[in-house]
């Protein structure tokens, strides 16, 4: 039901965090795994650790941001392994700021990243899907999306809910080519972004969730590889919440 054996899966921002678990949970499932990101040099190290496990994985210098860098990554892909089957757009940036802090720039970066890059890579990835007649787009959002969070920022909670907004639509046009676009929207993760915070700001998120721990990103991870296999050909559209309760929609 979850095996995914030779699907040509992208990952961006698959070098660490909840990437990188994603990009595990997909190779060992069987796919061919390419890691879309910028850091070229991280990439490749979770790839060679993947391929001494007798995985496979590339890296592939990606800019989301840039829709030439992505459609340049998805040409790539496409021309050498001849399909994609699996594109996960996890590539984020996390800023906490009132709003009469967040400058032009701030706001325009998460923006670029967080929501216009999705809609880079997807509507790059789209054509290849509707000539094969099948595929799994699935978006990392977050919790903070649906719901108000005290650290973080409109800019980021705007750009998440508007994946959201995107996946549903999305999901509502391409379903008729047999693509399936969903989203995973991750709560409180143990990631290098929470490990930053405080002491104090950590236990306050802790204190939150009801089964008491922060996600790990082998959490989400396994909504994705599920999203990605057969057991989820018959979601659509839908964002799968995996907090530990913290939201219950």
């Amino acid at each position: 039901m979850l095996a995914i054996k030779g699907d040509i899966a992208i990952v961006t921002g698959g070098s660490s965090g909840i990437g990188e678990a994603i990009v595990y949970a997909l190779s060992v499932a069987g796919a061919k795994v390419i890691i879309a990101d910028v850091d070229v040099d991280r990439g490749r190290c979770v790839c060679e650790h993947l391929r001494s496990e007798g995985y496979y994985a590339e890296t592939v210098k990606t800019d989301v941001t840039d829709s030439k860098s992505v459609g340049d990554l998805i040409t790539y892909v496409a021309d050498k392994y001849g399909s994609i089957d699996i594109l996960v757009n996890n590539a984020a940036i996390l800023r906490d700021a009132e709003i009469t802090d967040i400058s032009d720039q701030d706001w325009d970066a998460s923006i670029a990243v967080n929501l216009t890059g999705v809609f880079y890579c997807c509507r790059a990835v789209v054509p290849y899907m509707i000539k094969a007649r099948r595929g799994k787009i699935i978006n990392i959002t977050a919790v903070d999306g649906r719901q108000g969070f005290p650290f973080a920022g409109v800019h980021y909670c705007g750009s998440k809910g508007g994946v959201m907004a995107l996946t549903r639509q999305l999901a509502l046009q391409v379903s008729r080519y047999g693509i399936n676009v969903n989203a995973v929207a991750p709560g409180d993760t143990e990631t290098e972004m929470i490990h930053a915070r405080t002491e104090e700001e950590r236990n306050y998120m802790m204190g939150r969730i009801p089964v008491g721990r922060l996600g790990r990103p082998e959490d989400t991870a396994g909504a994705v590889l599920f999203l990605a296999s057969r057991g989820g050909d018959y979601i659509l559209g839908e964002t799968i919440d995996v907090n530990g309760g913290l939201y219950m929609g």
